[in-house]
């Protein structure tokens, strides 16, 4: 590449592209704040805000002159000295957090099965087979004796089963080809760390209502096997299509990313030094105050030089099908680059940083390509989630919009009155706290000296007889007036319903109003405080089988001989070559199903495991006994097994082994005939 410096005054052929993206991008900033932040982000301060942000934001909106606060609390109301925030929502996500994702999951990989058919069906569009078929039976019980029928009958049933045989020979290829993949993706779950990744991006989901996990393809700093590895990114950093009103319909999404400036120079290999100062982020001690924001509020650059840029995937070109304003100009050849288009936008930098002038000026078509093309081509499997690098989490979907819905929106109006209620609350237990002591003028200075002097809760006043009157003639205590109990089952009624709108209900904290009346009662209760969970956990597990996908994908176009070997062995990682990788990459998504073992990452429900298993003892183990009186101890070790793990209790020692089967079987042989004795001389 030629040596390129920014400062050297040059036109640059693909700045019209970037200006292009550039106001796309605005726009979208725009429909995201409009639809989707302005709800999240204040969520997400009831669940990690300052104690008082509430009251903090009215302040800012009523110093500027704006409405503030969606018309909570009018412009002239009385603010009180006690600024309270009920952080309902921390309860929320430390409920439902562990229940969603506790352990990894496991990854079941099934091929796809194709449906039996008959030979009668198999020969239906034959009208001659079919007669030699209905002769069949007859032909087998040698009714029909001609041969030429009976020979024709043979050679139908052949070809039929040829065709059977060889469906089955191709299922259990592709049943061992199954084995292979869910070996990996097993191996994916366990190695890169996802229960921390998942839970940052489930934590999201359940706070603003959309939680990512975007796949990429990393290798150890150290070295080590390439491998697919599924990473957090927060709902901050994406950007969709403004035009779409469903996520499948999206024509691009954008990825913000913040790096140094010399990782980026040399994951786009770009000359050293060519970023430095005119498109990054300067840090200095001096500095550090008037630096500019992230996205998510926090300052950029406190160690390195950094430089944000978009990472914009698109389906629809590079950005020649972008509307034009009158003063753009258009750009030629960009049609070659077909529609999906991978360009890297820093909005301080007036070319793609993936298309540096260097890049261009080759004019090898082939490295251009190269360059602009997604890293994995998701796009192939557009039919699960749109086919786009990251996947998204969300529980409340609305009709017609891309952005989701909290699941703390609908409570917003209820946490505000909260919150406005308890701070006047305690503004009034700091006033009836005080002890307010009335003394006549007349012996006013003497008591009133000895009263500010005492230090603890009791002061003893030594009083002169003054005009012989009565001590509760001189000195008298106010009593402020006691709390209405209306107020405080207000609050209680708005804080249930709070909890219904966020599923905080008293059976979610394992509390219960009443006793109740029967075993049927209590089951049906807790299959209905069950329906919002299981939803969520069936969403959770949709999500993280979509992640699965994406993962071999990732590594389907990425991954090589020396990379599978560490994780499959060395024979299934051949077969992975030879027969995997050659065969057209949508049967990696289409012929296989990718599946979370139903409730492998919620949270185990041991009460609930021992009760099933003992239930079901009771039909299992007279036949379990029958069995291992033959000698066959499967069934009871796997049933042992099954309990301790529900138990948490150690039970290898409990288990039948090699030799006690044999002693089964021994013990429970029947006895041996003795031969007959020869008669006696």
């Amino acid at each position: 590449m030629d040596e390129y410096s920014p400062q050297k005054p040059k036109k640059y052929p693909l700045q019209p592209i970037v200006d292009r993206w550039k106001r796309v991008l605005d726009a979208a900033k725009k429909d995201r704040k409009k639809k989707f932040d302005v709800y999240a982000d204040e969520a997400m301060q009831y669940f990690d805000g300052p104690a008082n942000h509430m009251w903090s934001e009215y302040k800012s909106a009523k110093k500027s002159g704006s409405s503030g606060h969606d018309g909570f609390l009018a412009p002239d109301v009385q603010l009180p000295q006690f600024e309270m925030s009920v952080n309902r929502i921390f309860e929320a996500v430390s409920i439902f957090g562990p229940v969603l994702y506790h352990q990894n999951p496991i990854i079941a990989v099934t091929p796809r099965e194709n449906p039996e058919i008959s030979i009668e069906t198999f020969y239906a569009g034959n009208l001659e087979a079919q007669q030699i078929l209905a002769m069949g039976q007859a032909i087998q019980q040698g009714i029909v004796q001609d041969q030429f029928i009976i020979q024709s009958y043979q050679q139908l049933v052949q070809q039929y089963q040829q065709v059977v045989d060889s469906e089955e020979k191709a299922s259990q290829v592709d049943k061992d080809h199954a084995h292979i993949l869910e070996a990996i993706s097993n191996y994916v779950q366990q190695e890169q760390s996802k229960q921390d990744e998942a839970r940052l991006a489930i934590t999201e989901a359940i706070i603003t209502g959309l939680g990512l996990l975007e796949i990429k393809v990393e290798q150890p700093p150290g070295g080590g096997p390439k491998t697919a590895r599924s990473r957090y990114r927060t709902n901050k950093d994406l950007l969709v299509d403004p035009d779409a009103s469903y996520w499948r319909d999206c024509t691009w999404i954008a990825l913000r990313t913040c790096e140094p400036v010399n990782v980026v120079e040399e994951k786009f290999n770009l000359p050293k030094g060519s970023l430095k100062g005119k498109y990054a982020r300067t840090s200095t001690v001096e500095n550090s105050r008037s630096r500019k924001r992230n996205g998510d509020g926090g300052y950029a650059g406190a160690t390195h030089d950094l430089i944000e840029y978009w990472e914009v995937y698109s389906k629809n070109g590079a950005g020649q099908n972008i509307k034009m304003n009158d003063k753009d100009r258009n750009v030629k050849g960009l049609d070659a680059l077909g529609d999906f288009v991978y360009l890297a936008i820093c909005e301080q930098c007036p070319y793609p940083l993936n298309l540096a002038p260097g890049v261009l000026e080759t004019g090898d078509m082939e490295t251009v390509l190269e360059a602009t093309s997604w890293e994995v081509p998701f796009w192939d499997d557009y039919m699960s989630d749109g086919g786009w690098p990251v996947c998204r989490l969300s529980f409340y979907n609305k009709p017609q919009e891309v952005w989701p819905i909290s699941m703390v929106k609908p409570a917003l109006g209820e946490l505000k009155f909260v919150n406005w209620v308890m701070s006047f609350i305690a503004d009034k237990v700091a006033v009836g706290s005080k002890l307010y002591c009335g003394v006549l003028k007349e012996a006013g200075e003497n008591i009133r000296s000895q009263l500010t002097a005492g230090n603890g809760p009791f002061s003893i006043i030594e009083l002169e007889r003054i005009s012989g009157r009565n001590i509760n003639e001189m000195v008298s205590f106010l009593q402020a007036p006691s709390f209405s109990i209306d107020l405080w089952n207000m609050v209680a009624q708005v804080n249930a319903a709070i909890d219904k709108r966020l599923g905080l209900t008293e059976l979610m904290y394992g509390m219960s109003g009443r006793q109740m009346r029967s075993a049927a009662e209590a089951q049906y209760r807790q299959q209905n405080i069950n329906v919002r969970p299981d939803d969520m956990a069936s969403r959770v597990e949709d999500w993280l089988s979509l992640t699965a996908t994406r993962e071999i994908q990732a590594i389907r176009y990425t991954a090589e001989l020396e990379d599978l070997v560490p994780i499959i062995g060395q024979t299934a990682a051949q077969v992975f070559v030879d027969q995997i990788l050659t065969t057209d990459v949508s049967r990696i998504t289409r012929d296989f199903r990718y599946r979370v073992e139903a409730g492998t990452a919620r949270k185990p429900n041991k009460d609930t495991q021992i009760s099933q298993l003992t239930d079901i003892g009771q039909y299992i183990l007279p036949v379990i006994q029958q069995a291992m009186m033959s000698g066959i101890t499967r069934p009871y070790n796997a049933y042992m097994e099954a309990l301790g793990r529900a138990m948490d209790i150690e039970i290898d020692h409990f288990l039948l082994g090699d030799e006690e089967q044999q002693m089964l079987v021994q013990m429970n042989a029947p006895p041996q005939p003795q031969e007959p004795q020869g008669e006696q001389q």
